[in-house]
């Protein structure tokens, strides 16, 4: 038995999916081990220097290449050299073709196209952060999404979960006295808008625990009433917007997000299951 492990992980792209996997698996051994990237391998040439390599080296490799010549290439070579070597593609390629009847489209490094996309994202992460519980109202303008809502409808953390998806959102607190400024007001119709609300039992709760070391505004003679009217001035406002209202008493943040991305068609849909 080896004492030791040396993997080659070939790719036709920069190589981190192949290392990854690589990383993921030798971990669960407890041997000696080394990993060792191959990246931009696209030509037969360079297949025959890596694979006589790994001969000496009696090295396992682990490839990730998209074009089918080139990885019927390395099959070939593995054979005649006698080199284990696995396409870790392969597998899920042929799962994915045949849930779909699609051919794959062997385009080589399609991950990193995405860059934008991550980049886009870091964007609206900035963005949503500035303009979190109403900051920065002279740039609202900009936003993908208005977020608005009672105090404890997780306006933040809703507001950071779709940012993470790339999309750049503003929220705005809505309380018993608010009135809403005038550059939102100017958005009506043209920046998607979401109101936030929760069942009057809940936020009941939530302000008695909250009203412990407060007193009552003069003018409010109950808590039940405070929230009431907290609840009535979130509804007006969200009427005279005409903005979609979401109740987030049961709903958590990942469903309520599906819920505003699949009203405004903004990108990506994530759902997590949790067990």
């Amino acid at each position: 038995m080896a004492s030791n492990l040396h993997i080659f992980a070939v790719s036709d792209s920069v190589g981190e999916t192949a290392e990854k996997i690589a990383v993921a698996s030798v971990l669960q051994f407890n041997v000696e081990r080394s990993i060792t990237r191959f990246s931009r391998v696209n030509k037969e040439d360079q297949v025959v220097k890596i694979m006589d390599r790994a001969a000496e080296e009696d090295a396992i490799v682990i490839y990730t290449l998209v074009k089918p010549e080139l990885s019927d290439f390395v099959d070939k070579q593995a054979a005649e050299k006698g080199v284990l070597a696995i396409n870790v593609l392969q597998p899920l390629f042929d799962a994915i073709q045949k849930k779909t009847g699609l051919n794959p489209e062997n385009i080589t490094g399609l991950t990193h196209k995405m860059d934008d996309q991550y980049f886009n994202r870091m964007k609206a992460i900035e963005f949503t952060i500035e303009h979190d519980n109403g900051q920065n109202l002279e740039t609202i303008g900009e936003a993908d999404l208005i977020v608005l809502g009672l105090p404890r409808t997780s306006k933040t953390p809703l507001s950071m979960h779709l940012a993470n998806l790339g999309i750049k959102v503003a929220n705005y607190p809505i309380n018993i006295d608010t009135d809403l400024p005038q550059q939102i007001l100017d958005l009506k119709d043209k920046v998607p808008m979401v109101g936030l609300t929760i069942d009057m039992e809940t936020l009941l709760d939530l302000r008695k625990e909250r009203l412990r070391s407060f007193e009552l505004p003069e003018e409010i003679d109950s808590i039940d009433e405070m929230v009431a009217e907290e609840l009535d001035n979130a509804y007006r406002i969200y009427a005279r917007l005409k903005c979609l209202v979401i109740d987030v008493t049961l709903d958590d943040i990942e469903e309520v997000g599906n819920t505003i991305t699949h009203k405004f068609n903004l990108p990506l849909r994530v759902t997590h299951h949790r067990f």
